[in-house]
């Protein structure tokens, strides 16, 4: 996908009429005070060893093969490989943590509700960029965060990108809006660059521009599903209540990605959901991305999807149509078409 830059060097705007939209959606963030839980857990009332990989908020997808490879070398303290692991959740971040143990040699079936691709991640899309989570609030804490990072953002260089549904492309931001530094000081991004007009339908004005992968998360979630299968990974449909359901596994082992559901399963308040509206339009091959807080536009191969909010403690799960006009509102107001 290429940018399209008219005669005046201003880039193809998006078609934003009623006639282009498709669904109104809402997706759950599994958001978690005090960041990501990655550690291991003995519970003697059902003979299980839970090496628990969760709390990626509003960026799984950016951090799921970084936490993947922390969760794997926890298992190996514990399990060595040829050894049967359950992986508990079908998202992102358990699709990533059963391939990474399957790569390493270990046995894994994976458990869940639903299968991907039928999960939260597939109604996004995803930039890579750490948004929505903690750091940390320690230095160590932050600089460990920083490392997970780094790891994950190797690995997505590493794959065929192409396969994976990963593209780079340039992420346009007004002036206006707020510049988060930790997000380009960990060594995976370049600062964005200051340009006096953006190359933007719309009103003249200032903002800047960096570049990022930009995953295709129906593509991605596809390829990770086929390359667990590959590997000789298993998948099997089961919903988990409460923790005394995880006793009747088979596996000593268990690798718990099961996001939000560890509030209820393991007891953690501290998990909390992240309501976002999403609109997807008829897709349109634009080539770059519009980033402006949690109002942006991101061009799927199967869909142009507009967004969003960041309703924190918010679990109503369905859509919701006042949000969604004023979500096409604001781009229309950015592009100039009202």
């Amino acid at each position: 996908m290429h940018e399209t830059a008219s005669h005046d060097g201003i880039l193809r705007a998006p078609e934003l009429g009623d006639e282009q939209i498709l669904r109104v959606v809402c997706g759950l963030r599994p958001c978690r005070r005090g960041g990501l839980r990655i550690e291991t857990e003995r519970i003697g009332s059902i003979g299980k060893t839970v090496v628990h990989n969760y709390g990626h908020g509003g960026c799984g997808v950016t951090l799921g093969f970084g936490t993947a490879i922390e969760a794997a070398g926890l298992v190996e303290q514990v399990a060595e490989p040829g050894s049967a692991v359950a992986v508990l959740g079908s998202g992102v971040v358990g699709l990533t943590s059963a391939l990474e143990l399957l790569r390493r040699g270990y046995r894994v079936t994976v458990f869940a509700e639903k299968m991907a691709p039928d999960t939260t991640t597939l109604l996004a899309g995803a930039l890579w960029l750490p948004t929505g989570i903690e750091f940390g609030d320690t230095p160590g804490r932050v600089d460990w965060f920083h490392g997970v990072l780094r790891a994950s953002h190797r690995r997505f260089q590493e794959i065929d990108r192409g396969r994976f549904g990963v593209e780079r492309l340039p992420i346009y931001e007004p002036a206006y809006a707020p510049m988060e530094e930790r997000y380009f000081n960990n060594g995976t991004l370049d600062a964005p660059v200051m340009i006096d007009r953006l190359p933007l339908a719309g009103p003249p004005r200032s903002g800047k521009v960096f570049h990022t992968d930009f995953i295709h998360t129906g593509v991605f979630l596809g390829v990770l599903v086929e390359e667990i299968t590959r590997l000789g990974g298993r998948f099997v449909e089961r919903r988990f209540a409460s923790i005394d359901d995880l006793g009747s596994l088979d596996e000593p082992v268990l690798v718990n990605a099961m996001a939000i559901g560890s509030r209820t399963v393991f007891g953690d308040d501290a998990m909390y959901a992240a309501r976002g509206i999403l609109v997807h339009l008829k897709p349109q091959e634009l080539g770059y991305c519009v980033h402006d807080g949690y109002k942006y536009m991101f061009p799927r191969r199967d869909c142009l999807i507009l967004g969003g909010c960041f309703l924190a403690d918010d679990w109503n799960d369905q859509p919701d149509d006042a949000i969604a006009a004023e979500i096409i509102a604001h781009h229309r107001r950015f592009f100039g078409q009202i």
